[in-house]
């Protein structure tokens, strides 16, 4: 009896606690790759990762948008930093550069997983402007600034593609 009281009453409460809730749709995952920096090829076998572009919508309106970032195979215990780079007004000019989020240290086996960072990227995936989306050294970009202090593409992931 205590059991069809139980399912009763989570079944009467769940418009109510569901209601309000928010959803976070994937958009777009995007490859990483290690590229070789003497011809952009991509490295066989080299460091990965995907940023997953997702927007989290309540009321069927988007309230937010986030990336994450799950990187493998780069420098153990070292600092990395998930980048944007381009935009209209900005597109390949050397050294602006946007942080998202907070660098992360890799395990002893070059991997970490970012947390879900905010990050408005609707406007660039859909305007005609090549976007990338690069994970560098912490050392090499200074986040305060926006704007990267040394370029080591060896130690990088790079977008696959641009978006």
């Amino acid at each position: 009896m205590k059991k069809i009281i139980s399912l009763l009453a989570c079944l009467l409460l769940m418009p109510i606690v569901f209601a309000g809730t928010s959803y976070s749709n994937v958009l777009v995952n995007v490859p990483l790759v290690e590229k070789n920096p003497s011809d952009w090829s991509e490295v066989t076998d080299g460091a990965y990762g995907v940023v997953t572009l997702t927007e989290v919508t309540a009321h069927g309106k988007t309230v937010q948008q986030r990336a994450r970032v799950s990187v493998w195979n780069l420098e153990p215990k070292t600092e990395y930093q998930l980048i944007y780079y381009g935009d209209e007004e900005n597109n390949d000019v050397w050294p602006y550069a946007t942080c998202i989020g907070k660098a992360r240290k890799t395990s002893t086996q070059g991997y970490f997983k970012s947390g879900s960072y905010k990050f408005d990227f609707m406007d660039f995936l859909v305007d005609a402007t090549p976007q990338k989306l690069w994970v560098v050294l912490a050392s090499d970009v200074d986040c305060e600034a926006g704007m990267m202090t040394a370029w080591n593409p060896a130690e990088y992931l790079f977008e696959h593609n641009t978006i």
